[in-house]
């Protein structure tokens, strides 16, 4: 219950109320937070009230509005340097709940000339195709295709299934180190294709992200195109590696992008 006579204002009392909620998964990620008369039925607060501090906790990027749609709680951000060549794994893995993925399908087939070149692959031969949902909290945050090459990683195909991790996979079964990567991001539109797969509505903004991976000698390790949620997704720029943990939550902040230069 909250306290009308206390020192610290109703709305930072309701938010707080609202992130212990969320907290004890009264509500979940992903689902649609009570309308604001429900609100203040269940909260004992105005309607003025119950309008700030939702408006303050989608600034802080604890929920989102949808416009038509109503109010949802988002999900844990995923928060990823530029610079970074590790995968979903380690992207995720100072996220305090569990991480999961489906494995959607394992492919091979003939590489066009491009993707053949982005491979490394200077004679003919299969790439395997890896598609994948990758969900933390429950909620699917990306849509990853990766393409490998079955000439350089032969048999490599038989270690995929369970919780599999591609960069384990090469690192340990293939003994490669990755070194370096090469970005290249871009901002659209969810197509339809895509809506069911990542929970979406139509016109949700994600990030295609295209990435080539490097070994120590500069040989090419991989390629993969991602498609992550918008929503709770951020990318930090640094050239200050020191810096690294002192950008916490970008998405919380008023800026759409933080840059370090």
């Amino acid at each position: 219950m909250l306290e009308q006579n206390a020192a610290k204002p109703l709305y930072q009392q309701l938010m707080e109320a609202i992130q212990a909620d969320i907290e004890a998964d009264v509500y979940r990620a992903g689902d649609k937070l009570p309308v604001e008369k429900e609100l203040e039925e269940i909260y004992k607060v105005s309607r003025i009230t119950v309008r700030r501090a939702v408006k303050e906790l989608c600034d802080r990027r604890v929920l989102v509005k949808k416009q038509g749609k109503g109010t949802f709680v988002l999900g844990q951000e995923i928060q990823g340097h530029l610079d970074d060549i590790g995968g979903f794994h380690d992207i995720m893995g100072d996220l305090e709940k569990g991480t999961a993925q489906r494995l959607l399908s394992v492919d091979e087939m003939d590489p066009d000339t491009e993707m053949a070149r982005y491979l490394g692959m200077k004679t003919k031969g299969k790439a395997v195709v890896v598609k994948r949902i990758l969900s933390t909290d429950g909620v699917p945050v990306m849509l990853d295709t990766c393409y490998i090459s079955a000439v350089r990683f032969p048999g490599i195909r038989r270690h995929f299934s369970g919780d599999f991790s591609i960069y384990r996979i090469l690192r340990d079964e293939y003994h490669v180190r990755m070194a370096s990567a090469e970005k290249a991001i871009k901002v659209r539109k969810i197509r339809k294709d895509e809506e069911e797969l990542l929970k979406c509505e139509p016109g949700d903004p994600v990030f295609d992200l295209f990435k080539i991976v490097y070994d120590e000698v500069g040989d090419p390790v991989h390629a993969s195109i991602s498609v992550l949620r918008g929503e709770n997704t951020s990318y930090v720029i640094s050239t200050d590696k020191s810096n690294r943990l002192k950008i916490k939550n970008p998405g919380q902040k008023d800026f759409k992008l933080i840059a370090q230069l």
